[in-house]
């Protein structure tokens, strides 16, 4: 069995989510989530909740039953190595690393953000049937989804800022990226693409709508409700381009994307503070970097 540790925000789930999958598939074998971190309080993250029960997915929740079973095992056999039954695969950088697909044990964990494409290229096509949200996202979302569908060069645009910029904790590790790479990624599409235009998405709107200056027909979507981040993130896929954020979030918003011929601009500079981090393997080959 393959069991993946869950946590933080949609992006990170999704992530977490699909190099199970690629594992699972891989070895034959059930795939767990492992929803822990949602049962405890971390003074320095952002507040998030379990999403992927949202998508059509396969997967079931872990209980303790494995874990107490290896646990009761090694105190009656103290002196047996229980290594084949059980092992745990911890992440180890930022990079891709093959370890999980070389580890071999009845009861693989996964305990890692696993942010590059690498982890699940090979099903790429089965993740993006997949992580498709099954619940109708109700009326204003349906009508963003037809605005974006009748625009023949629709370019999303995620800025992100929120906790980014409000908690100490992510505005030193991410920090928001930054006017003027958005002033460049912009001035890069519309020489690509003239009649190119924007929908613009945001956790901080007020900001957005007294700094961000991008057009008269640009469109600044707001969903709202408990479910506007999955709202969000499908209406992202369907834009043809984007430009997103050093988020996880707008990552998977382009990456779902199905075109071949989509143009996707992401900043170069993924985090603040970080030099030990190598983000070699976040960005696509395929997409540009400002």
């Amino acid at each position: 069995m393959i069991v993946t540790k869950i946590t933080h925000g949609l992006g990170n789930q999704l992530f977490q989510y699909a190099i199970a999958r690629h594992l699972s598939i891989r070895s034959d074998t059930a795939l767990y989530v492992d929803l822990a971190y949602y049962r405890q309080f971390y003074e320095s993250d952002t507040p998030r909740e379990f999403k992927l029960h949202h998508f059509d997915v396969d997967y079931n929740i872990l209980n303790t039953s494995p874990l107490l079973y290896v646990s009761k095992a090694t105190k009656l056999f103290p002196n047996r190595s229980f290594r084949p039954f059980f092992k745990l695969v911890k992440e180890e950088g930022f990079a891709y690393n093959p370890q999980p697909f070389e580890t071999r044990a009845l009861m693989v964990t996964l305990d890692g953000f696993w942010q590059s494409e690498r982890y699940f290229s090979g099903i790429g096509g089965l993740l993006r049937k997949e992580l498709t949200v099954k619940k109708d996202l109700g009326p204003v979302y349906t009508a963003y989804r037809d605005q974006i569908a009748a625009t023949p060069v629709s370019v999303s645009v995620h800025i992100r800022r929120g906790d980014y910029v409000h908690n100490t904790s992510f505005s030193q590790t991410f920090g928001f990226v930054g006017m003027e790479y958005y002033e460049r990624a912009i001035a890069r599409i519309r020489e690509r693409f003239p009649n190119s235009r924007f929908f613009v998405f945001t956790d901080d709107h007020p900001w957005v709508a007294e700094h961000f200056r991008i057009g008269d027909d640009a469109v600044f979507v707001q969903n709202e409700g408990a479910d506007s981040d999955l709202a969000d993130l499908m209406l992202m896929r369907t834009c043809r381009h984007h430009i997103i954020a050093n988020s996880s979030f707008s990552w998977w918003g382009a990456w779902l994307n199905e075109r071949p011929d989509k143009y996707v601009i992401a900043p170069a500079q993924w985090f603040r503070n970080k030099p030990e981090l190598d983000t070699k393997d976040l960005i696509p080959a395929s997409w540009v970097k400002l």
